[in-house]
């Protein structure tokens, strides 16, 4: 990472493991988590962030997202806004790392996970 005149810059070096960065060089304004999900990661439970939003950009690779009771894939070059209170989950779907970020917004609240109980 480095620090030019006022900007980061982040390579793919950087983001090797998973890197959070945002809070304080925007004053709280969001959070983004930059990183990989390799094949064959487990998605995590349905869930809702009851303070944040999420939007998820997949720049390599393939994603699923379980949006409420909809799948929906989403390739390289998509981009998943997530609301607050919104039941969702999403995993790689692919053969490849899914490599991407999440911008969660705000970043001065806690991104509180809450897990949905499902029937099934």
């Amino acid at each position: 990472m480095a620090e030019i005149n006022g900007c980061t810059v982040l390579t793919p070096a950087d983001t090797a493991e998973l890197l959070a960065w945002g809070t304080m060089h925007t004053d709280g304004a969001y959070t983004t988590l930059i990183g990989a999900i390799p094949v064959g990661i487990p998605a995590p439970p349905l869930h809702v962030h009851p303070t944040t939003d999420e939007a998820f950009y997949v720049a390599d690779g393939q994603a699923a997202f379980r949006l409420g009771d909809e799948e929906i894939s989403a390739a390289a070059g998509s981009l998943v806004f997530v609301p607050r209170g919104t039941i969702h989950t999403a995993w790689n779907a692919g053969d490849i790392p899914t490599r991407g970020l999440i911008i969660i917004s705000p970043g001065n609240v806690e991104h509180e996970f809450v897990p949905v109980e499902t029937d099934g």
